[in-house]
């Protein structure tokens, strides 16, 4: 027996014609969700493909002929996207109160030293809001709080999106933590956070896996939990974390000079790391951090000593054309 009756479904899609997330693919909706995935994968498959469909319409479309349950959960999917927990919705009811020169996101970005240009590139979440995000073409943190400051009532979104904008719009620095590299009870964002959140980006048996094949001792819990991977399976996963680091590093310019300073004194990564609380964590970026600043020294090495010898060389001339005769 179906969950939805023909009316259900005419009020659902009836609003779902004003939601930004209309454009959106049901698959990225159902992850953001955390519910069951929808099953088609193509391109097309997206609310507007179904919302201009009356109820009986709907059901002897190809994709759901005969498929009562799926009309169900299509008709789940955009109920659940349009309805509000209480926390997400004393979020909206406080951002529309406020005037766009005084959106508390931003207000918090700015009390925190939290740069609004900051790529959402480097900041944890799952691959349903990264997809949502890419396709409001929503690229920087700073745009993702002017997005939470344009929702309407009609609009929600689950999962850990809904937790970011939480987190923003309350100051909850805590929940900032877990999707930013800030350090609670400090300001701006943080070197030693952002490469842990760039393993972070793993699922969390990948990270045990990696931190295991570099001989690192974890829990037996956590042995257990670890994935099982091969060779390539590992160099693989190996690399999309040295991509992230990469991309960190090239952010945090100024960090990584005063951390190679700091190394070249005789500090250590794995002391620089511990902030991070977890070994696994700790274990995979340092070993992927000192890989790359050991290959960017050996990169720049010999074009410094080019540079000398071409200083050398310059002054050698200089002194012959303009020295005393």
């Amino acid at each position: 027996m179906a969950k939805y009756t023909a009316k259900d479904w005419d009020d659902i899609r009836t609003k779902f014609r004003n939601s930004i997330m209309a454009d959106t693919s049901l698959v990225s909706l159902a992850q953001n969700l955390e519910i069951k995935d929808w099953p088609l994968k193509a391109d097309d498959e997206k609310p507007t493909k179904y919302i201009n469909f009356n109820y009986e319409e709907l059901l002897m479309l190809p994709e759901i002929a005969g498929k009562t349950d799926r009309a169900d959960h299509l008709a789940s999917i955009l109920s659940e996207t349009l309805s509000f927990d209480d926390p997400f919705g004393d979020m909206v009811a406080q951002v529309e109160e406020t005037s766009a020169k005084e959106n508390p996101i931003l207000k918090t970005l700015s009390r925190l030293s939290i740069p609004e240009p900051y790529p959402l590139s480097l900041v944890v979440m799952s691959d349903g809001t990264r997809s949502v995000c890419s396709s409001e073409g929503i690229k920087t943190i700073g745009e993702f709080a002017n997005l939470g400051q344009q929702m309407s009532t009609r609009i929600v979104l689950g999962g850990d999106f809904r937790h970011m904008l939480n987190a923003l719009t309350h100051g909850d620095e805590e929940g900032i933590g877990k999707f930013l590299p800030y350090r609670r009870g400090a300001t701006g964002l943080h070197l030693a956070e952002a490469l842990g959140l760039a393993v972070a980006m793993l699922p969390r048996p990948e990270q045990l896996a990696l931190a295991k094949s570099y001989g690192t001792k974890v829990s037996p819990a956590d042995a257990a939990a670890a994935k099982t991977m091969g060779p390539e399976s590992l160099a693989k996963t190996e690399a999309v974390v040295r991509r992230n680091i990469e991309a960190t590093l090239g952010w945090f310019k100024d960090q990584q000079a005063a951390l190679v300073k700091n190394l070249s004194d005789g500090a250590s990564l794995e002391r620089y790391l511990v902030t991070l609380n977890d070994p696994a964590c700790e274990a995979v970026a340092a070993r992927l951090t000192g890989d790359i600043l050991k290959s960017q020294l050996a990169r720049t090495k010999p074009a410094a000593a080019a540079a000398a010898a071409g200083a050398e060389k310059k002054a050698g001339l200089f002194s012959r054309l303009f020295g005393k005769r």
